[in-house]
């Protein structure tokens, strides 16, 4: 599955203190769910390999 689940999505925005994990500004309403290693290049749809984002930072990585 390549889509975080809503449960997956609320988990990662809570261990990342509703931060962005890359500019560490305050996540709102509408943020990421981001495969660290790509779901492109192999990156699992698991917790261990996910961080919360905001839409800024996530538009800006693509798939690096």
């Amino acid at each position: 599955m390549r889509l975080f689940s809503k449960r997956q999505k609320r988990i990662l925005q809570f261990l990342s203190a509703n931060i962005c994990n890359i500019c560490g500004k305050k996540l709102n309403k509408i943020f990421h769910a981001d495969h660290i290693k790509p779901y492109s290049k192999g990156g699992e749809t698991i917790l261990k390999n996910g961080q919360a984002l905001c839409v800024k930072c996530n538009t800006k990585k693509g798939s690096k």
